[in-house]
């Protein structure tokens, strides 16, 4: 009798299935999963044939295939000291090898367990059925249409609240960039933003990527005739927020204008290097050899799989990346950039401006969200890269600072433990609890990625479950009023979680865009839904820092004894539990509210470093570096 595997995904066409003995059905992700179910159909969900030292093993392989682009043969791709291929975004490409080595490894271990004679399988993953088959006896048929498959930041999604609802709008990056340059041209020529060049002996502190609102004490600080301070945001607009262009202009920080660095000679130059590295990809695509041997696993070439994604991301960037090396060296050599100050390393603007910087530039990598890196998460920890950041880290606690030393041998005098400058603000703010008649509530859930290889199918049954569970209790209580805050990244998963909360009520507040701290100030309760116990969101940090009640649920089951459980500061529970009594006893008990409220701030404010003047000591810090004297 012949053996047959159907593999389904959500876009596989469902009408030509039928249930049979002799058939193994398995969905390969979550919708295809509940496709299924409602079909009434029996199969199994991929993620079953891995277990959890598999995906750590892969997450490790992964994390070590970063650095690809140093293949000495890959050389001919470096414009001036800086290899094109290393620019693209470090999360944007691990997401990417995550997701194609989890479905190849379990894949071939389905074929190797099952060795079927016939596979029923999407588009999607025929390159991986293809290349993993051991002989041509198989017969492969296909159940889906061609899929278009992009990555991360191949289309941004434009978000927007409108009347409390989110609408999302997605357009390519090349048109979002067009829009982008059109937007700042206008507002800075409006506001006066412009850098002016007259102005380049001065020593000059660069920021990167930074949202100016979220960051508003620490440029306020840095405010000062004696230096320049320019930002350069090229994934995030600083001129689409009006409070974003008021704090730029009230601090006097200046954007910096590539017409204004570039002459005709820099153009054509441009030019004639755009022409000669799209050249080069063209051939480099033709030469399998040298990327069967870098992109394996288990000494199994996985290249096959990957060749069209990278193929496409980076015809489409190239003269991207080009470009960009000649305005960061242009920068550099024309104005007197002394210290440069990042949330990231690894992004792609902060690449190309690190890796094109003068030696005697000194750098400043700033911690941006709530981490209690411990152990467990020491492994998951190096996707933040400090292990391999070479100047200096400026973190929010000891805690972390007595990580990083012990655990990666990091030099003690190269961390900073100053603490958060995007939370002082929020120590001074209180909440806004007289405003509201009603008891409300901010779930703010944290959508499930593959960073770390745990998308699966049963991560997102318990999220949908939570969130309808939730939105069931509170429907119990006249008086209480919920609201939903998404995350602002890109994740798919925030669609999913929309829909999901759309789904049961379409009544129910959406937020995407409005200010978290001003979300927090206005609830009674935040509730977090967590998929990873070891990974807890910043909002937890920040609900303690304004003085709201605050409880974590997770979907995993790891319910680690961080510092702000131990002192009851976080009620923390699984998604398992008796969650309407702890919700009423929340919601109906002001003691515990109040004993929550306290427990919080004792902690932040031991564990913050420089509680709610950490943008002062920061601003010190650059000003020290840059030598120029504090403020009188």
């Amino acid at each position: 009798m012949e053996r047959k595997i159907i593999f389904l995904s959500e876009s596989s066409d469902y009408s030509t299935i039928k249930k049979a003995n002799d058939v193994e059905i398995i969905a390969l992700d979550y919708n295809s999963h509940k496709n299924l179910q409602q079909l009434g159909i029996k199969h199994s969900n991929v993620e079953t044939f891995l277990n959890d030292d598999e995906r750590l093993w892969i997450f490790n392989t992964a994390k070590k295939l970063h650095d690809w682009y140093k293949d000495p043969s890959l050389n001919i791709f470096e414009l001036k000291d800086v290899n094109l291929l290393g620019l693209l975004d470090g999360i944007e490409l691990h997401t990417l090898l995550m997701d194609k080595l989890i479905i190849f490894w379990t894949i071939k271990k389905i074929l190797d367990a099952k060795n079927p004679d016939i596979i029923e399988c999407p588009n999607e993953i025929r390159e991986i059925v293809n290349s993993l088959k051991k002989n041509n006896s198989i017969d492969i048929k296909i159940n889906s249409e061609e899929k278009h498959e992009e990555l991360i930041w191949d289309t941004i999604d434009v978000k927007h609240n409108v009347l409390g609802k989110p609408i999302s709008m997605k357009v390519s990056r090349t048109k979002y960039n067009k829009l982008k340059n059109i937007l700042d041209k206008t507002v800075s020529s409006t506001f006066g933003l412009w850098f002016d060049l007259k102005n380049r002996n001065k020593k000059t502190l660069l920021i990167l990527e930074l949202f100016p609102p979220v960051y508003k004490e620490l440029l306020q600080n840095l405010k000062s005739d004696d230096y320049n301070v320019i930002i350069i945001n090229q994934r995030r607009p600083v001129t689409y927020n009006r409070e974003s262009i008021k704090v730029l202009k009230d601090s006097n920080c200046k954007l910096i204008s590539k017409d204004d660095l570039f002459g005709e000679e820099d153009v054509q130059e441009i030019l004639e290097s755009k022409e000669k590295y799209s050249q080069k990809l063209l051939d480099l695509w033709n030469n399998n050899e040298i990327f069967d041997k870098i992109f394996r696993i288990n000494d199994i070439s996985f290249w096959p799989i990957i060749k069209n994604n990278l193929k496409q991301v980076f015809t489409k960037r190239m003269n991207d990346y080009v470009e960009s090396v000649f305005f960061a060296k242009k920068l550099f050599s024309k104005i007197n950039i002394s210290c440069i100050l990042s949330l990231y390393d690894v992004g792609e603007t902060e690449k190309v401006f690190l890796k094109c910087k003068n030696d005697n530039v000194d750098s400043f990598l700033l911690e941006h969200g709530f981490s209690l890196l411990f152990e467990d998460s020491k492994t998951f920890a190096t996707l933040m890269s400090y292990d391999n950041f070479r100047d200096k880290i400026v973190v929010w606690s000891n805690h972390q600072k007595e990580f990083l030393v012990s655990n990666f041998k990091i030099q003690s005098d190269k961390i900073l433990a100053l603490g958060s400058p995007r939370h002082d603000a929020l120590t001074r703010m209180g909440s806004n609890r007289s405003e509201n008649k009603k008891f409300r509530v901010l779930i703010a859930p944290t959508p499930i990625t593959q960073l770390r290889g745990y998308d699966t199918t049963k991560i997102h049954e318990k999220f949908e479950k939570l969130i309808i569970r939730l939105c069931e209790i509170f429907k119990n209580y006249n008086d209480v009023e919920i609201i939903f805050k998404i995350h602002p990244s890109q994740s798919g998963h925030n669609n999913e979680i929309k829909k999901i909360v759309q789904k049961y009520s379409k009544k129910i507040p959406i937020y995407m865009l409005n200010p978290i701290a001003e979300l927090i100030q206005s609830s009674q309760l935040v509730i977090t839904i967590t998929p990873e116990g070891w990974a807890p969101s910043t909002i937890i940090l920040e609900s303690m820092v304004m003085g709201i009640p605050i409880m974590n649920i997770v979907l995993d089951e790891k319910l680690y004894e961080f510092e702000y459980i131990q002192q009851n500061a976080v009620i923390a529970i699984s998604d398992d539990s008796d969650l309407d009594n702890k919700i009423k006893q929340i919601v109906s008990d002001e003691r515990v509210r109040n004993e929550l409220r306290e427990n919080g701030k004792k902690f932040v404010k031991n564990f913050l470093k420089n509680y709610g003047n950490s943008s002062r000591k920061l601003a010190e810090v650059l000003r020290n570096n840059l030598k120029v004297d504090d403020f009188k």
